[in-house]
């Protein structure tokens, strides 16, 4: 009797084994989807994707997965309205079921570990937690909200040091050779000009080597962390200027940088320098435009649509002050000496300005991982 219970049990256990094994599971989610990320920092943490049989499709920005969810709403008898992610598709025994939003794929998945059982009639479609999908357009823009960060980062990285001396070395070195006002003007533009296409150029690189990682909770947190280090780093350049090192262009560079500056002699010339200078200033000004950079691809954003449109923009508002420099210097109204003079007096508070906003930008770029109202699509 005993061997007959026991065999039983055997034959149980391998039924339950065989069918959880042979369940396999289809989700659709989107990278700017804040449920999502919810979902995925509980496959990260849980180890749900090395224990079950799990393929992911992007939705917001892959069309071809997009039509894949639409043949599968199809099979489920199921219209896209009511549709959001993240969503899951249960494929049992030739037999489709699914879930929707965080709350109940987490609750799934929590029970399957557990060992218990999960009445999934009771959780089709779950209104829960999800965000909406248009499945024939791309994610709605909202490009106001995101403005509302992007504007005030690029105002803080424009009001940096190093863009001012630089700027200010090239209009005393042109106007002391050419004695020209004209040309003086001139050189200010064109070198301006050729700063805003390096910077743009450089984004647009960088954003493309951004482009091979996958957007997670994981990559969230380091922008979050990268930002929180700029931030310290300029605050401490406020409360203790010159201890240790400066977000500043390095000492040993900058002899080079003055030689290179130095050597101008008319305006083509500004131009030309101006694009060897913007490798310069690099670690002076990059840790904001990165930081945003980063933000800009959490949200996948497309760098060739709306994306571009923010970097111009970025990079117009950031030489903004060199060309308001170049017309002062030019024109007369104020001389190098002058602005120079309230650049030394003021450079630590624009490292604590600076500093405060990148501290304001991580707080909020790590908020958004755990607080709803404070994602959107851009």
């Amino acid at each position: 009797m005993m061997k007959k219970i026991l065999l039983l049990l055997i034959a149980v256990f391998s039924l339950v084994g065989w069918s959880q094994a042979s369940e396999s599971y289809v989700y659709f989610y989107g990278n700017s989807c804040a449920h999502c990320l919810k979902v995925e920092k509980y496959f990260e943490e849980n180890n749900i994707e090395k224990s079950y049989k799990i393929s992911k499709h992007e939705v917001f920005e892959n069309a071809e997965n997009r039509q894949l969810l639409s043949s599968y709403l199809k099979k489920l008898n199921l219209s896209r309205s009511q549709v959001g992610t993240p969503f899951m598709v249960i494929e049992s025994g030739g037999q489709l079921n699914s879930l929707m939003g965080d709350v109940d794929i987490i609750a799934y998945f929590s029970a399957l570990q557990k060992g218990e059982k999960f009445d999934l009639d009771s959780y089709l479609t779950g209104a829960t937690a999800q965000t909406a999908i248009d499945l024939d357009k791309e994610a709605v823009q909202n490009p106001v909200k995101f403005l509302g960060i992007m504007v005030p980062m690029a105002a803080a990285d424009s009001i940096n040091p190093c863009a001012f001396a630089v700027m200010l070395l090239l209009l005393s070195t042109i106007f002391s050779k050419s004695k020209s006002r004209k040309k003086t003007i001139a050189a200010g533009l064109l070198f301006s000009l050729a700063i805003f296409l390096s910077y743009l150029l450089i984004g647009m690189g960088f954003y493309k080597v951004l482009g091979y990682a996958e957007v997670t909770t994981a990559f969230k947190r380091i922008v979050g962390i990268v930002g929180l280090l700029i931030a310290g780093a300029n605050i401490k350049d406020y409360f203790r200027y010159g201890e240790g090192f400066l977000m500043e262009v390095p000492m040993a560079w900058r002899p080079k940088m003055m030689k290179i500056i130095q050597s101008a002699v008319s305006p083509m010339g500004a131009f030309v320098i101006g694009i060897l200078v913007s490798l310069f200033l690099l670690p002076c000004s990059s840790g904001p435009y990165f930081v945003v950079l980063g933000l800009l691809k959490s949200e996948n954003v497309s760098i060739a649509g709306l994306g571009i449109g923010y970097l111009v923009l970025y990079n117009l508002i950031f030489i903004l002050p060199m060309l308001v420099i170049t017309l002062l210097v030019g024109t007369g109204q104020a001389s190098v000496e002058k602005i120079a003079k309230m650049k030394n007096k003021n450079t630590k508070l624009m490292h604590l300005i600076m500093g405060v906003m990148m501290l304001l930008l991580s707080i909020y770029v790590i908020g958004s991982m755990y607080f709803d109202w404070l994602n959107f699509n851009i």
